[in-house]
């Protein structure tokens, strides 16, 4: 199986609440069309999610009933979002399928506790391809938390053994320093536990309420382990995702275990 998370930087302006980026969408969807191999898909909430998420701190669960219009709202968007991406799958050629974080885990105190993965499986059986996302989820001691779609991808490869995983970043991959304000900053060709430890930890600049880079990169390191590949790939370059898909050497980050 392949696992692919269409990120929400890519596919949407993450600056700008509920601005799809179709023709970007549509374009990493024909080339996910090219796989021949079962296909999963996580996509990030985006500017469908996070903008309106951060403002009402559902990140933090629930602080008071102010939030919970919010809670509704942001479950709307997501799912808005994630009709968007159906669309450019089917268009494809892809028989794709929805299945929602709170189907398939339960979440306590923001993380994720328990996972099945016969919704998914089921759909993968039929043929079909599932597609999930980063909501706003049930939480059992919070009252609702955030599953971001980095969760949902380590879900799912624990679950699942993917040949390959593959993140379409705004980005080549992981730099030494921030590639969007410092022009020198070098590409790091394979990542592992010793260039996490080389980081300084702190919280991106913009981070968003699924955490910092460091944290992201983390849980890639633990996707690694359950994967043959697991790499990050420019989302906003063409051809890029169909060349890595079909095994080709691409401009990337590989992220490996050890």
């Amino acid at each position: 199986m392949i696992l692919v998370k269409l990120g929400g930087s890519v596919i949407t302006d993450k600056s700008r609440l509920k601005t799809f980026r179709k023709a970007s969408c549509d374009r990493l969807c024909t080339e996910l069309g090219q796989a021949r191999k079962a296909l999963a898909v996580v996509h990030g909430a985006g500017s469908f999610g996070h903008i309106e998420a951060k403002k009402h701190a559902l990140h933090k669960g629930y602080r008071s009933d102010s939030q919970i219009q919010a809670v509704a709202s942001v479950q709307r968007d997501v799912r808005e979002l994630n009709l968007k991406v159906l669309g450019s799958l089917l268009d494809s050629g892809i028989r794709a399928v929805s299945v929602p974080p709170a189907s398939a885990g339960s979440f306590s105190g923001g993380k994720l506790r328990s996972f099945s993965k016969a919704p998914f499986e089921m759909q993968l059986d039929l043929g079909l391809t599932p597609v999930s996302f980063g909501d706003v989820v049930p939480d059992r001691t919070m009252r609702f938390s955030i599953c971001s779609g980095d969760l949902m991808m380590e879900a799912l490869a624990k679950a699942f053994k993917p040949k390959l995983v593959v993140f379409c970043a705004d980005v080549d991959g992981v730099f030494d320093r921030d590639p969007k304000r410092n022009p020198r900053a070098e590409l790091i060709t394979e990542f592992d536990e010793s260039s996490l430890r080389s980081m300084r930890r702190t919280e991106a600049r913009h981070a968003d309420v699924t955490g910092s880079i460091y944290g992201k990169l983390e849980r890639m390191l633990v996707i690694s382990q359950h994967c043959e590949k697991c790499m990050i790939v420019n989302g906003n370059v063409p051809g890029r995702l169909r060349n890595a898909i079909a095994g080709k050497q691409v401009v990337s980050t590989l992220v490996v275990p050890g």
